[in-house]
């Protein structure tokens, strides 16, 4: 049922405006992909789930600032000049990013981890 309601509100959104290109159209999309987090921070309660809290507002800020390369990117590219060697260029500027934003994530979460384990604020903490 969704498919079909998605199928056809396009239909109807597109007979009154007209298509747009790749560009315009993967700009708009990669401001429109971004998950707000706004309505799941309201729901929550942060007294009672203050980690939960903070692991979606941390999650909040990577997806905004994705949008934000993606959109950046994305308005970099040009579609009038592409050959095999700037095709060549963008998949490995891709795989150059994706590695090393896993590899920076990944460090970081260890680091951050093992700063918690050694530091343990629990134990001299007064908000429980």
């Amino acid at each position: 049922m969704p498919g079909y309601i998605q199928i056809s509100s396009r239909f109807l959104v597109f007979k009154k405006i007209s298509l747009l290109s790749f560009i315009p159209g993967m700009s708009l999309g990669a401001i429109f992909s971004v998950t707000d987090s706004v309505c799941t921070l309201q729901v929550l309660n942060q007294d009672e789930t203050p980690l939960l809290c903070s692991a979606v507002f941390g999650e909040g800020v990577v997806n905004d600032a994705t949008s934000i390369l993606l959109f950046n990117a994305i308005q970099k590219f040009d579609l009038s000049h592409i050959t095999p060697s700037i095709f060549m260029e963008f998949t490995g500027n891709f795989l150059h990013f994706f590695i090393t934003s896993t590899l920076l994530g990944v460090g970081v979460g260890l680091i951050s981890a093992y700063v918690i384990k050694k530091v343990y604020m629990g134990r001299h903490s007064t908000d429980r």
